[in-house]
C-alpha cells in the first residue's frame, strides 16, 4: 500500500465523519486501542502494528482527545503484535502500583520466545509529577539494567511541559524527550515533541533528534509539521469524537517516503 492509497482511505474517512459533532470539555477513558500501517519505500516493506491498553482507573484527557496527561500514575495492562515482511511477534506489558506511590514493572518482548526477552523493575512516584524506575532487561546472551526519570510541571490549569531521560547502566544509550502543551484559546491547542537519542557502543556513535509540533485548530482536527533525523514529516489527525480518531503522516527520507496511517478507538 503506498502513500496515495492510505491518503485516499483519509480523505474518504473524513467525508464520512463530515457531520460528526464535538463533545464539549475533557472525556475520561481507560482502554486504547490502535491499529497502525507504516510503509517503507527505503526496505520496500511494511509493517502492521495493533495495540491495545487498558487501565485500572479513569485517564482524564487534557485538553485535547489523545492527551491524558504526560504521567501514567495508575495500574496498567497491554498486549501489542506487530507483523512485517520478516517476521511477527505478540508481546505483553504492565505496571502496578502497589501503594499510591511504589509500583512494579514487567514486560514480554515476545510471547513465543518469553525465556528471550523480558524485563521486571519498580520505582517511585513523588508528589504525582515525578517518576523515578528502574529496570533489568534479559536477553538470551546477556542483561542490560536501566534507569529511567520522569518529570511533569503544570504550568496553570490547563498548560503543561514534561521531561523524561533515560540511560543504562553502561551510559552507552542516551534517551531524551520532553513534550509541551499549550492551550491558545477556545478548542485550540499547540503541542510540541522533542526527542534526541544517542548511541555510542564499540566505536559506532550516532545521534538522532526528532522534532514534531502540532497545532488543534479544533478539537477534531489537527496539523503537524516537523523533522525526524533531518527529513521533513508532516502529520494530521481527525477525531471523529471522543472515542475514535485517525493519525495519517508521511516523512520524506533520502531513500524514499515512510508513510503511516493510525485508528484509534478509546473507551
Amino acid at each position: 500500500m503506498n502513500m496515495k492509497k492510505l491518503l485516499s482511505i483519509a480523505a474518504v474517512s473524513l467525508l464520512v465523519s463530515a457531520t460528526a459533532q464535538a463533545n464539549a470539555g475533557n472525556v475520561q477513558k481507560e482502554w486504547f486501542n490502535a491499529a497502525s500501517y507504516t510503509d517503507y519505500d527505503s526496505s520496500d516493506n511494511s509493517l502492521l502494528m495493533l495495540s491495545s491498553d487498558y487501565f485500572f482507573a479513569p485517564q482524564e484527557s487534557v485538553g485535547v482527545w489523545d492527551d491524558f496527561g504526560y504521567l501514567d500514575t495508575d495500574s496498567n495492562v497491554g498486549l501489542s503484535y506487530a507483523n512485517d515482511d520478516f517476521s511477527n511477534a505478540f508481546s505483553a506489558h504492565g505496571e502496578g502500583f502497589i501503594t499510591k506511590e511504589w509500583f512494579v514493572t514487567g514486560s514480554i518482548s515476545d510471547l513465543g520466545e518469553a525465556d528471550d526477552h523480558y524485563s521486571f523493575g519498580f520505582g517511585y512516584l513523588y508528589n504525582e509529577n515525578l517518576k523515578l524506575s528502574i529496570r533489568q532487561e534479559e536477553f538470551e546472551h546477556g542483561d542490560t539494567t536501566w534507569f529511567k526519570a520522569e518529570y511533569n510541571h503544570e504550568l496553570n490549569s490547563t498548560d503543561y511541559i514534561g521531561f523524561t531521560i533515560e540511560t543504562e547502566d553502561e551510559f552507552d544509550y542516551l534517551n531524551l524527550s520532553a513534550r509541551y502543551l499549550m492551550h491558545v484559546g477556545g478548542e485550540s491547542y499547540f503541542t510540541i515533541d522533542v526527542e534526541h537519542n544517542r548511541i555510542d557502543i564499540e566505536g559506532f556513535d550516532d545521534n538522532v533528534t526528532n522534532v514534531l509540533a502540532n497545532y488543534y485548530f479544533t478539537r477534531n482536527f489537527a496539523l503537524g509539521l516537523g523533522s525526524y533525523d533531518s527529513d521533513l514529516a508532516v502529520e494530521a489527525k481527525y477525531f471523529f469524537n471522543d472515542t475514535y480518531y485517525l493519525t495519517g503522516s508521511v516523512v520524506d527520507t533520502d531513500g524514499g517516503e515512510t508513510s503511516n496511517l493510525t485508528f484509534v478507538a478509546q473507551f
